[in-house]
This record gives C-alpha cells, structure tokens and sequence, in this order.
C-alpha cells in the first residue's frame, strides 16, 4: 500500500491523513518541542512558549511553516530509546519532507552523548536539513561540527546537573533532612536551617495520623473475625475505604489537588476530580516503615535499570539499617508503634493470594484502555467463562456518576472490539477514507501496514483466540484508544451478546502529525 507520494517540488500528501498541496517554493520548517518532567497540575507551558518561540523564527526567516512535533514528560537524555514524536519527526525528514527543524535551544533536541549526537548531526545535515535554535543560532549542512559540538556540551551540561542533584541530596540525607517529594500521608514538611544547611523534616499531621491510627485499630481488632458470606468484614480494607469515602475524609492527593486549585491554572478542577480511597492506596500506605519513624531507602520494581536518564519505577521503601548496630535508622516522630506495624504487616502479608493473576490473563483490562463511562478503570472480575466479566473499579462510597456497579461479559466486550477492527480492515480495502486513515496510522505502530493486512486476515480467519495474549494486545494497541463500557439499561439484558455493541465505544487512535 502506497503511504506516500511526492506533489511537484515543495508538496506531498499522507494518504488517509493529511494533505498538503503544493504552495511555493520556500523552504518548509517545522518546530519540535519537550518537556522533560511532567507537571503535578498538568501544566504545558514550556512546551507552549518553545513552540511560540519557533513559530516566530520560522515566521521571520520567511519559511512555510508546516507542523510541530511535541514529546512531554519525556527526556532526551534516556539511553537506548528516542522520545516517540522526535522519531516521527525524523521518519518525516528521511522522507525528503522537511528543510529546516526549528528548537528553542538544542537540548531540547537531544542529550545524549557523542556516541548519539554525532550520528545525528550527520545524518540531518547529509539529508540537507538546516536545524535552528532560536537562542543559539542556524547551523546548516556546512556546520556539522560545530552542531556536533554543541550537542555534546548540552549532554554535559545534563551529567554535571544530575552529578549536582545527586551530590545535594547526598549531603542532605546525610544531615538527617528528608529529599523526598511528597511526604507520606500522616505527614508534612517544615524547614530549618543547620550548619548553612536547610533541612526539611517531617512532622506529624494529628488528623492524618489519627486516620492511620483508627484504620489499624480495626484491622487489629477484626482481622481474626470469621463473617458469614455476604457480610462486609468490618476489617477488610475495602469495607474501610468505602467508609472513609462516605465520610469524606481526602487524602493526600485530594489535599493537594485543593492547593492546586487553589493556586494553579483556571479549569483545573474541572480536568481533575477528587483523589478517592482505593485499596492500593491504602495498602501502600499501611506498608511504609515511616509509619514508625524509619528512615527509608525506595525499593525499585523488576523493570527498572541503571541506565543514565531513566527513571526508575518505586514500587515501596525498605528500612535504613545502621551497620554497626544493625538497627532501623530512625529519622522522625512515629506514627504507630512497632508492635502494631508489626503486627500489621503480618497480617497485610497473608492477603496477597491472588497477586491481581487474573487480571494479568484478562485481554483487555491488561491493555490499558478499557474504562467505565463514569471514567473509572474496568477491571477483570471472576475466571470462569460463564460468569467472568469486566467491572468497574470506581471505589465504594464514591458519588456521582452511575448509580450502583457497572459489569459486561468479558468474553462479550473482546469479541465485539476484534470484530469492529476486522471490520475497519475491510472498509480500507474498500477505499473508506476514515477507516484508510485508522489502518494507515495503525500500520506505522506495528511496523508495516502490508504486515498488518497480512496478521488480520490470520486473525480474521480463526487464529485469534490460539494467539499469544501479548501478540493479541500489541494488535488492539495499533488501533484503539479508549474502550468505554456505558451501564446496561435493565439489568436482565447485562449478559446479553448483542449488548456490547449498544453499550461499548471505541475510540480509534489518531493520526499523528507527520503521516
């Protein structure tokens, strides 16, 4: 399948995506931009100002500006892999589309070291691409070196940070002070200055800790309790989520979305709703050894490296023990008393059983896509065929939305979105502009468009449900977005076959600048 074509000397087309007729012989730019850390309020304003900044230089040097490439919360300093938009950007650029790149500054462009910034410079510049840094100058394909030069001062710049920030935070630790972020809950922050030093300490929060301390009296006090089936326990961490939700008692996200609002961007409550207690939430906060005073190292989880610039995912913390004592370091005012966390974690230890396995096997709610129309994730729910299902997570006690739970057969929902992707496959066939547009950008997430008609076909003729489930999920990921599951309108038909399609949306996913 043809995916590109060239239109007189300065014009091309994206079939199924977008087209860009031939206008006039001025070079063609476009503007890329990154943030690296995601903002806590979601805010994009350095990527708005980089762009707004390479608007105008393109604008001022008289260029056709065509498109932006935008990567947000990603580094350009991650070894081993490429922020996703900065790839497409390159896609494009081998495809002859692209004269000039325009960058606010060149890090942003890349951090890497020579090993990478080299082959980069060389490669844009042999393909005649001139780059542009609003602040740092043009450098053309004349100026290989020169750009070369600069990218590896700018990965520098990022190993003396990095070397700066470790250092700091070693010192500080080392002077007691805490160098985490947000302190755990049942806590908060105050500074003071020592030794020309300022240190940040935790304080007990009285109302957060007492939350804490009446949780772990009621686990304490039931968790030997034998209750007939279909009675809440009253220590089972759900039934105690769902009371501190009917309550109202936030937590300390919740808290800190209020300052946010408070402080933060206009519509920002709106884009955010209140932070609920869940289960995991809970769990993990009653699993923190700064509940007793502890101070702590973060425990990484199994897909995390060493690799510079990646950021590794913490899964929990682990006590600091003193090597000469072999005792807990303690760094702060405790909140329960060892006995009771120890107590405690004895007993949190016993309810890890299922270790989520079934939704581990579930197709769809391992995807990442599957919601519930008030926005919750759906989550597998049973193992046997007759009765499994997808139901909504959205914690007990919550307000708003749909009244009561939200389910759907599993194996009813997974039939209806495969049958829905076979179709769009056919309708390309067909020349269907939009569903042309879905297997176009589709294609180019699995690698080849050719490949992917070939794989459907398979699928389509009785190989889906023998195929790994990874395979299967990397398929539905190359075309959809978000599944959304609307409430059955009575509750007999719920299990109804013909009733996924009246309550299932499926979002495609979308066309990507540059295709």
């Amino acid at each position: 399948m043809q995916t590109t074509a060239n239109i007189g000397q300065r014009g091309w087309m994206w079939l199924g995506c977008r087209h860009i007729p031939p206008m006039d012989d001025r070079k063609v730019a476009v503007g890329y931009a990154r943030q690296s850390l995601g903002r806590p309020d979601r805010s994009a304003g350095s990527v708005r100002a980089q762009l707004a900044a390479c608007r105008a230089e393109a604008a001022a040097r008289g260029y056709r500006y065509v498109g932006e490439y935008v990567d947000e919360a990603v580094s350009a300093y991650r070894a081993g892999s490429a922020p996703p938009e900065f790839e497409r950007m390159l896609a494009d650029v081998r495809l002859g589309c692209v004269d000039v790149v325009v960058v606010n500054y060149l890090s942003r462009l890349s951090r890497q070291d020579v090993g990478a910034v080299r082959p980069l410079a060389g490669e844009l510049h042999g393909l005649g691409v001139t780059v542009i840094s609003v602040t740092e100058g043009v450098y053309g394909p004349a100026d290989t070196e020169e750009l070369a030069r600069r990218l590896e001062a700018a990965h520098q710049e990022s190993v003396n940070r990095s070397r700066h920030v470790s250092d700091t935070k070693r010192v500080l630790r080392e002077a007691g002070s805490w160098v985490g972020g947000l302190p755990p809950f049942g806590y908060a922050v105050t500074e003071a200055r020592r030794d020309g030093l300022t240190i940040r300490q935790l304080v007990v929060v009285p109302e957060e800790a007492e939350v804490i301390r009446d949780v772990v009296r009621r686990i304490l006090t039931h968790k030997d309790e034998e209750v007939p089936v279909g009675r809440r326990h009253p220590g089972s961490l759900s039934g105690i989520c769902a009371e501190l939700n009917a309550e109202g008692v936030p937590t300390k996200t919740a808290r800190l979305a209020d300052k946010w609002r408070a402080t933060g961007p206009d519509g920002l409550k709106e884009r955010r709703g209140p932070s609920l207690w869940e289960v995991s939430t809970l769990k993990r906060i009653l699993r923190d050894p700064r509940l007793i005073g502890h101070m702590v190292e973060p425990v990484y989880g199994p897909d995390s490296t060493d690799a510079p610039g990646t950021r590794r995912s913490v899964v929990g913390y682990r006590s600091v023990v003193d090597p000469q004592t072999l005792m807990p370091v303690m760094s702060h005012e405790p909140v329960l008393g060892t006995a009771d966390w120890e107590e405690l974690q004895a007993w949190l230890d016993t309810r890890g059983a299922e270790k989520d396995g079934r939704r581990a096997s579930s197709l769809l709610s391992g995807l990442g896509v599957l919601r519930c129309v008030c926005g919750a994730t759906m989550v597998s729910n049973g193992s046997a065929d007759a009765t499994a299902s997808y139901r909504c997570s959205r914690p007990k006690g919550a307000t708003g939305g749909h009244e009561g739970g939200n389910s759907i057969k599993r194996v009813h929902v997974e039939e209806y979105v495969i049958q829905r992707i076979f179709t769009e496959v056919s309708r390309a066939d067909e020349g269907r502009p939009c569903s042309v547009e879905l297997l176009v950008e589709a294609g180019a997430r699995f690698g080849s468009v050719a490949n992917l008609v070939v794989r459907t076909k398979a699928y389509e003729a009785g190989e889906w449900w023998s195929a790994p489930l990874t395979d299967r999920r990397t398929f539905l990921r190359c075309f959809i977005d978000r599944i959304e599951v609307a409430k059955a309108l009575s509750r007999g038909n719920k299990w109804e076959l013909y009733d996924a399609g009246r309550r299932t949306t499926v979002t495609w996913v979308a066309p990507k600048l540059g295709r």
